[in-house]
């Protein structure tokens, strides 16, 4: 039975990360001008990084774009990048520990 639960617990941790990657390309395809942000401890980020709380623990902090100089993204962006955390962390409780401490970029090719 612990073989069965073991492997239980793989594939659900393999679906949190394939729906973590899904929903972050979502997110950069939805803002062209996102750069990149990263998902911490709220504790360890002060109040200039802090760009939206998530739970207890957890904020979206160092939201990076690109843009002309003067332009601020505004709410928006970053009401968007915390529903989709917050729904992830409410589908996947497991994707916290996926995301906690991560910095997520735009890769370029």
């Amino acid at each position: 039975m612990k073989a069965l639960q073991g492997t239980s617990e793989v594939r659900r941790a393999d679906v949190a990360a394939a729906d973590v990657a899904a929903r972050i390309a979502g997110l950069f395809s939805r803002w062209p001008i996102l750069e990149g942000f990263s998902v911490q401890e709220r504790s360890s980020v002060g109040k200039d990084r802090l760009r939206a709380t998530l739970d207890g623990s957890l904020c979206i902090a160092d939201v990076v774009v690109r843009t002309w100089p003067g332009y601020d993204a505004g709410a928006g962006l970053y009401e968007d990048l915390a529903e989709a955390m917050l729904e992830l962390l409410d589908e996947h409780p497991e994707a916290g520990g996926l995301l906690r401490g991560t910095t997520f970029a735009r890769s370029l090719h």
